[in-house]
């Protein structure tokens, strides 16, 4: 009695799965349930097992619904496969705290949920750049970068660093004439469809200008001044507190205003323009400040690999003795890009 239960149980539910939408993923892995809704980049599908799952739909590579919803349905009552385009769905508004990682549903990852949702979703390119002269001139110079974003409806995560070291050997000793590394993340939070919060973190190090570490813990307000398709301007305000170590005995903590923008602009689908700026003036010291300002203009070759030229500047209107105030930094070389992959 007990095994004709069981072979009943499963033949309902092989029914039930007969007769239920199904979402085909492009790593191969399915999800069965209804299909609900089908806009904003997303697609929710109710199932039996887990509730409203969300699924971004470039992740998607068809959906099977169980009535035709199409006249290209030719037999009623069995599912038609609607393959998932970028015209059908747009992928502006996505959504990738709501991706099931096919590694969760397959019981292969090992890695805490909350860890494997922090680290999924990212987006965004590598570069190295290297130039190396020799006879009357001998220097080389490295610089390597890596910059990332995380963007959900609701906030968005931006992450980057940076570094550079450059030597010269002209006397025939190893000089170092450059040795730099920034770095920081920031995360976004949107209370209306123009404003937003912001909160920072961003750290420096630069043996030329004798500063051994610089930390800056920053938050503010946000304005999206422009966000259109090619065209995205954000302003920046807020306060930050800024803890330096420098060579000597000269360690620094001021508190300091914050303004600032960022700029992303595509000229095409292969050529973009990125920029940010941020003014630190002192709130303790009149007249002293520092600015912060990065643009890099890409070039993308293949969907993953292109070009790119990188200006940063960084200026401190009161530096130690014999130290120049203005840092300045051109670079070129290839990038890398992964996550989400371009079209």
């Amino acid at each position: 009695m007990k095994n004709v239960l069981c072979c009943l149980a499963a033949l309902l539910v092989l029914a039930n799965a007969a007769h239920a939408d199904q979402l085909v993923l492009k790593n191969g892995d399915r999800i069965t349930g209804k299909v609900i809704s089908q806009t904003d980049g997303k697609i929710e599908i109710e199932t039996d097992y887990a509730g409203t799952v969300t699924v971004v739909a470039d992740k998607v590579a068809s959906v099977k619904i169980d009535e035709a919803k199409t006249a290209a349905a030719a037999t009623p009552g069995k599912a038609a496969e609607v393959p998932v385009t970028p015209a059908a769905v747009s992928p502006k508004a996505v959504d990738p705290d709501a991706v099931p990682a096919a590694s969760e549903k397959n019981g292969r990852s090992f890695l805490p949920r909350p860890i494997r949702k922090a680290a999924s979703g990212w987006e965004g390119n590598a570069n190295v750049g290297f130039s190396y002269t020799s006879g009357n001139s001998r220097t080389s110079t490295f610089s390597a970068g890596v910059r990332a974003e995380r963007t959900s409806v609701q906030d968005k995560w931006t992450a980057y660093l940076k570094g550079l070291v450059n030597r010269n050997r002209v006397t025939g000793t190893n000089v170092t004439t450059s040795n730099a590394i920034w770095g920081g993340i920031r995360y976004d939070r949107n209370f209306s469809k123009r404003m937003f919060v912001f909160g920072a973190y961003d750290f420096e190090r630069d043996k030329p200008q004798k500063l051994n570490f610089r930390s800056v813990l920053g938050a503010g307000v946000g304005d999206h001044l422009v966000k259109r398709d090619r065209t995205e301007i954000d302003l920046l305000a807020g306060a930050a507190w800024n803890r330096t170590w420098r060579v000597g005995s000269n360690d620094t903590t001021i508190a300091e205003a914050l303004f600032g923008n960022t700029l992303k602009h595509k000229f095409s689908d292969r050529i973009k323009f990125q920029q940010g700026f941020t003014i630190y003036p002192s709130l303790i010291n009149t007249g002293r400040y520092r600015f912060v300002l990065d643009a890099t203009l890409s070039a993308d070759v293949t969907k993953r690999i292109g070009m790119f030229v990188t200006i940063a500047d960084r200026f401190n209107s009161f530096p130690l003795n014999n130290v120049r105030r203005n840092d300045f930094l051109f670079t070129t070389g290839l990038k890398w890009g992964f996550g989400k992959k371009r079209k």
